[in-house]
């Protein structure tokens, strides 16, 4: 088997607040993912805890972003003549390395480095670090309810859910309802009625 011998580490600059989406694919399925768009760089998450990190690291260089100057230069993402735009698409799980942190170079501007595995954002004011950072909270969020975990399900619970993604749920009875439903099925019946033959008082049938 070839060894990889190239490997490719983006630079994505932000300057001003972006333009963000957050999306949810597939929830609940194998395939389950949470995607965060900051302008053209699209990131896919495939598990709630590589979400969580990822917005624990933005949310931890809070306190950092306030060094940043409040606008910044926009010649930073001026357009280079003869080149279109290049987009970012990556994917990420399993928790792949995530740092952030604030330069302060002598004489310049501060700048804050976001890096999430071989992604680096380069955020150079704090309207791109606020609009980025309620991205990937907004992520967490939906997180939450897109991510299943299988091992925390009893087996039943597995069977139903695989079940589920076969054949449509079947309408569920309120659980009151399914109580009076149980203890009227397992009731015993009544013994059925017998007419009597009527007798005299002497004992004699009539």
């Amino acid at each position: 088997m070839q060894r990889n011998r190239q490997s490719v580490s983006v630079i994505v600059t932000l300057v001003g607040r972006q333009d963000t989406t957050v999306k949810v694919h597939r929830p609940n399925t194998d395939g389950a993912a949470v995607s965060v768009r900051v302008g053209a760089a699209l990131l896919y998450m495939h598990d709630s805890e590589t979400v969580a990190k990822f917005a624990r690291t933005w949310n931890d260089a809070g306190p950092a972003s306030l060094f940043l100057p409040r606008e910044t230069d926009l010649s930073k993402v001026a357009p280079i003549a003869g080149t279109s735009e290049p987009a970012v698409m990556f994917e990420a799980r399993d928790c792949p390395p995530a740092v952030a942190r604030l330069e302060r170079p002598v004489g310049r501007p501060s700048y804050l480095r976001v890096t999430l595995g071989r992604v680096l954002f380069d955020v150079r004011d704090r309207g791109a670090f606020h609009s980025t950072a309620m991205a990937f909270r907004r992520a967490e969020e939906l997180a939450v309810a897109s991510f299943y975990r299988p091992w925390t399900l009893t087996p039943r619970e597995q069977a139903e859910l695989a079940a589920a993604r076969i054949f449509p749920a079947p309408v569920r009875t309120p659980a009151r309802t399914r109580g009076a439903e149980s203890r009227i099925g397992t009731a015993r019946p009544s013994p059925p009625v017998q007419a009597r033959t009527p007798y005299s008082a002497g004992g004699a049938l009539q």
